[in-house]
């Protein structure tokens, strides 16, 4: 199963959730290889967003996608809170559940089972839940002996999203859960070995990448899971600029004290990979507290891998690049389509295969810089 983690567009105006936006990205998943979509984690800034505009969203979603075609991260808070979105999605037939470790608990992962995931899992028995782990954002973690034990007690606790970055854990949760249990790869660039691993034999993944090139996911989704290593691994190597796209760090200038300082600067997801939808002319770059705009030098680092990778793939852009011109074509209300009216500019570059700040970048490329140095600091 590969889910694609979308990213929430917001208008430009006053910040909302722009909601014919976020349904067309749906809609431009869904036809492009992704299984489902996940709404309302990381990617999604679900942490941001108020529970009357999760039901917004998610009801615009449900538009151009099936029950079953759409998965729901319940993010943080009390249990209660939790529990009162899980009943939302249900209520709308979404069972594909997503429920990430307690953040900033410090729970044990102990307490995580009993006090945390159980809870949800008894009270919803109708649904399809999925433990989320992924301790450098949260700082805590179901162990895979725990999540053994509550797949056990719990029927419908039926996979988990591995965001740890260790495969080591993904094999141990392979041998303690079973060959039934879903082990869904929430690391994009560990993707391909956690398929080929005969330790592991992930399921599927829960990626961002997909939200710029779905197709050429979806192909090394399917070349891995056939075991067909080489073409894996060209695929995988394929996007690794792209993939760098989770996480950039740059010295970026600040004036202290009268004197001009260079401090790092690490942007990581959503922040990153909408600064590549704007960049290609798909929605608006703006995120919302605590997470801000990207440095300068960041947003060269987004051309560079966009520029890089429209050059050798032009055809992965093109399924984007047909959704901006059919959005472009549907009557709409000016701000409201997958990409804005004042983005107009933006959507032609794209149609040559590129966007401007990615042509440039292009040009900054023929002046020296490798391939090499861009995939090592993307």
């Amino acid at each position: 199963m590969l889910v694609s983690a979308l990213v929430t567009p917001f208008r430009a105006g006053d910040g909302a959730p722009d909601l014919p936006a976020a349904a067309s990205f749906a809609r431009f998943q869904l036809a492009h290889g992704c299984d489902a979509v996940l709404l309302f984690g990381i990617a999604g800034e679900g942490s941001a967003l108020h529970d009357d505009e999760r039901e917004r969203l998610l009801d615009a979603v449900l538009g151009v996608a099936r029950p079953e075609q759409v998965m729901v991260a319940l993010g943080e808070g009390t249990l209660s809170t939790v529990l009162a979105r899980a009943r939302q999605a249900c209520s709308r037939g979404v069972r594909n559940l997503l429920l990430t470790d307690a953040p900033y608990s410090g729970a044990s992962s102990s307490a995580l089972r009993t006090q945390w995931h159980e809870p949800v899992a008894r009270a919803l028995p109708e649904s399809r839940l999925f433990p989320c782990a992924v301790p450098s954002r949260t700082g805590t973690e179901l162990l895979p002996d725990d999540l053994a034990r509550l797949a056990e007690d719990c029927p419908n606790v039926v996979g988990v999203k591995d965001a740890t970055g260790r495969l080591a854990r993904m094999g141990r949760v392979r041998e303690l859960c079973g060959e039934h249990f879903a082990i869904l790869c929430g690391d994009d660039l560990m993707l391909r070995d956690a398929l080929l691993d005969p330790h592991i034999r992930a399921d599927g993944a829960v990626a961002s990448t997909t939200n710029l090139a779905p197709a050429a996911m979806r192909a090394l989704y399917d070349a891995a899971r056939a075991g067909r290593a080489a073409a894996a691994r060209e695929l995988h190597d394929a996007l690794s600029l792209l993939f760098g796209l989770a996480s950039i760090t740059t010295e970026e200038d600040l004036p202290v004290r009268g004197e001009r300082r260079t401090v790092p600067q690490r942007s990581r997801n959503p922040v990153p990979l909408k600064a590549a939808l704007s960049q290609l002319g798909a929605c608006d770059a703006g995120v919302r507290a605590p997470l801000g705009p990207i440095g300068a030098r960041g947003a060269e680092r987004v051309s560079s891998a966009l520029a890089l990778t429209a050059r050798r793939y032009p055809e992965w852009f093109v399924p984007l690049q047909q959704a901006l011109v059919a959005a472009d074509a549907a009557p709409h209300v000016a701000g409201t389509g997958l990409a804005s009216d004042g983005q107009a500019s933006a959507r032609e570059a794209v149609a040559s295969g590129v966007g401007n700040r990615a042509a440039a970048a292009l040009d900054r490329r023929a002046t020296g810089t490798s391939s090499g140095e861009l995939a090592g600091s993307c």
